[in-house]
């Protein structure tokens, strides 16, 4: 079972991650590039295709992006850029985004001049209330349209349904690992778990909640693979999809037992509500009300929700890793550091990029930040 463990979570390595969508379209799939978490997967999936997560490249170098885009543009959005031109997602047949931010919307541009697939910019509104429920269930009934035009199929209701209760699966599989993350000892590191929530946006969405449910009685069980229980650290990002960064916090002697990610707890934390009877607003309602990234307005929302994991998860202290010129983050840092450390939080905030870099700063900082914690 630990060699099983190890392929689901490193099932969104560079090595590996192309492998599902490869297999879909060897299938005759078509494939849909998703590149924010607020993209509805579930319509994409009641339209017979897959919904990929494109990455940005981890590694430092970036020679065809810095030709043609600012050096001050979120590090994320370059990495990206250097994906697109460098041909890695040809094979897609369809990308998405939405107006996360400035940069996230400039991809969609740059996707459309380069002339491959069709793509797609979603609007997703910036407060949660009835308003917003109503605009974005119009927003993702468009999205469907275009899908069924792209698909050559019609997405019925019964199939919407069908494919809200098959994420809905995988949000409750996720959801019993992290009750594992509350144990004093933990039976899987940080780092595994964000390899474990990522794999959940790269494979279909059943072949993940059958690996993850056969795997989770033997996880129960496991043996701690971190020897201390203390302190216990959440870490709060936005696109951090590479585990390697996670293990940097564990190693210097702690354990991440929750996090505040777009790629963790964020993605599925809340499931949709089957009851209403049009399931356009219904997933409109989930997407816009879950526990929410800094681009949305709540700021005191999501710095009560942090709180309330630190509570729930006996969380000692949070590391807020904000990427390099993402906007929306790095405008909440202030905010978001006062609200914790109110509520008797500590925090400590480092800037870093997309991809792993700054190892020696970060982990000096990071373990002198753990040093306070133990005294």
């Amino acid at each position: 079972m630990e060699e099983r463990l190890r392929r689901l979570v490193e099932a969104y390595s560079p090595q590996n991650r192309a492998r599902w969508l490869a297999e879909w379209k060897a299938q005759g799939g078509k494939v849909v590039g998703s590149l924010c978490s607020y993209v509805p997967e579930e319509v994409v999936a009641a339209a017979g295709m897959l919904c990929w997560r494109i990455p940005g490249v981890w590694q430092e170098s970036i020679p065809l992006t810095k030709a043609y885009y600012p050096q001050d543009s979120c590090s994320f959005a370059m990495r990206v850029v250097e994906l697109m031109l460098s041909g890695a997602l040809d094979s897609l047949d369809f990308v998405v985004t939405t107006d996360w931010s400035d940069d996230t919307r400039r991809l969609h541009d740059i996707w459309l001049s380069l002339g491959k697939a069709p793509a797609e910019l979603l609007h997703v509104p910036h407060q949660d209330s009835e308003l917003a429920y109503q605009a974005f269930a119009k927003e993702i009934a468009r999205f469907a349209h275009r899908l069924e035009e792209l698909a050559g199929v019609k997405i019925g209701e019964e199939a919407l349904r069908e494919s809200i209760a098959s994420h809905n699966e995988m949000r409750a599989m996720l959801g019993k690992l992290y009750e594992l993350r509350k144990r004093a000892l933990p039976p899987v590191t940080g780092a595994e778990v964000v390899g474990i929530t990522t794999a959940a946006m790269v494979m279909p969405k059943r072949a993940f909640s059958a690996e993850l449910a056969a795997l989770l009685p033997y996880l129960a069980e496991r043996k701690p693979p971190l020897q201390t229980s203390s302190p216990r650290l959440m870490v709060s990002s936005d696109k951090l999809d590479d585990p390697r960064y996670v293990a940097l916090i564990e190693q210097v002697g702690c354990v991440v037992a929750m996090d505040d990610l777009d790629t963790g707890s964020r993605y599925f934390w809340q499931a949709v509500d089957s009851s209403p009877a049009d399931p356009f607003y219904a997933l409109a309602k989930r997407y816009v009300s879950r526990p929410a990234c800094p681009r949305m307005y709540a700021w005191d929302r999501q710095a009560a929700q942090a709180i309330a994991w630190a509570k729930e998860f006996a969380i000692d202290g949070v590391v807020e890793l904000p990427v390099m010129h993402s906007r929306p983050r790095e405008g909440r840092v202030a905010f978001f550091r006062d609200r914790l450390q109110q509520a008797g939080i500590p925090i400590m905030s480092f800037r870093r990029e997309y991809h792993l870099a700054n190892v020696g700063q970060l982990k000096t900082r990071i373990g002198a930040f753990v040093e306070t914690l133990q005294r």
